[in-house]
């Protein structure tokens, strides 16, 4: 069973890379809704597989974090819950905003279709909360050797990025920091990816505090508790009342 979370961080990866693959790179959000119409009816079937592929993802990153939640204890295990229902949620209405739009794109109006594609288009933003509420108890465990001090600085890492990815919210469109734009997608994405996985393959590692425990909890050898107990007889406490 140990090495279940490495085996659901790995499956959880090749999902999601071939779930971003299987469909080109959409219209943006400064692109009129004839784009979006045109794109989802040329690729609708692909984003249909893209929204199965990503509900398998989902499944397998369910597994990861479950895992890491036993390594975690107090208020730090609620947080990362809280992260990881967050996370899941924005997932599955996300998969389903793209995945309803393709089917009947045909007779999809522009507008329309602009303005459900825009709302799908702020998950990635919004996404970052979900993030820092993961990343957080993780750096905790990480300093308290519950992970190894490397996933710790990987938490560390994808925590500033996300931080200020939260500007991603507010980006003017077309630019860097726009809403389905560069850093949202591919920096953020990507370093989310990556994060997840270094949880699985970490999770899958032997807890330093539980050896630790264990450690303390073995006998010195040779240590004979019963041989440092005082055995008082009838004999003692005859002779010394005779005395």
């Amino acid at each position: 069973m140990r090495r279940m979370p490495l085996i659901a961080a790995v499956a959880f990866a090749v999902l999601s890379v071939l779930a971003v693959i299987v469909v080109p790179l959409g219209p943006g959000i400064d692109q009129p809704g004839s784009e979006v119409v045109d794109h989802l009816s040329t690729y609708g079937g692909a984003v249909r597989v893209r929204a199965l592929l990503g509900a398998l993802a989902l499944l397998a990153l369910v597994v990861v974090v479950g895992y890491a939640r036993e390594r975690l204890e107090g208020a730090a295990g609620h947080i990362f819950v809280v992260g990881a229902a967050l996370l899941a949620a924005q997932v599955v209405v996300h998969l389903g905003l793209t995945a309803g739009l393709a089917l009947h794109a045909s007779s999809l109006d522009p507008p329309t279709a602009r303005t459900v594609a825009d709302v799908a288009a702020m998950w990635g933003p919004l996404l970052t909360v979900a993030g820092l509420l993961l990343a957080g108890p993780v750096i905790w465990a990480a300093r308290e050797s519950r992970f190894p001090r490397w996933l710790g600085t990987v938490a560390a890492v994808f925590a500033v990025e996300q931080l200020v990815g939260m500007l991603t919210i507010i980006g003017p469109a077309g630019s860097f920091i726009a809403p389905a734009g560069p850093m949202s997608d591919f920096l953020g994405g990507g370093l989310f990816l990556g994060f997840l996985c270094a949880l699985g393959f970490a999770t899958a590692l032997p807890s330093r505090v539980g050896a630790a425990t264990a450690a303390d909890t073995v006998p010195t050898a040779g240590f004979r508790p019963e041989s440092s107990s005082v055995s008082v007889t009838r004999t003692d406490i005859t002779d010394a009342m005779t005395d």
